[in-house]
């Protein structure tokens, strides 16, 4: 499991896309070494709420983490 804050506008969209590049450096921070080639997306993720990302592990070998969009809050 994956929770990735994300800064959101009007409606819950998100400001920037959540590309395989971004959830490869997530899983880095948490002392994965998976490469954005491995992470299957059919697409950017644009909103909030919970995806499952399929990763591809050699041998083919698939694994299949849930990840978590929530709102980026601000600490005033």
């Amino acid at each position: 499991e994956i929770i990735l804050s994300m800064k959101i506008g009007e409606k819950e969209q998100l400001f920037e896309a959540v590309t395989a590049q971004k959830i490869s450096e997530k899983l880095k921070e948490n002392g994965f070494e998976v490469k954005k080639t491995q992470i299957i997306l059919q697409e950017p993720i644009k909103e909030l709420g919970e995806f499952p990302v399929k990763i591809q592990l050699g041998h083919n070998l698939e694994a299949e983490v849930k990840l978590i969009i929530v709102e980026e809050k601000e600490i005033t």
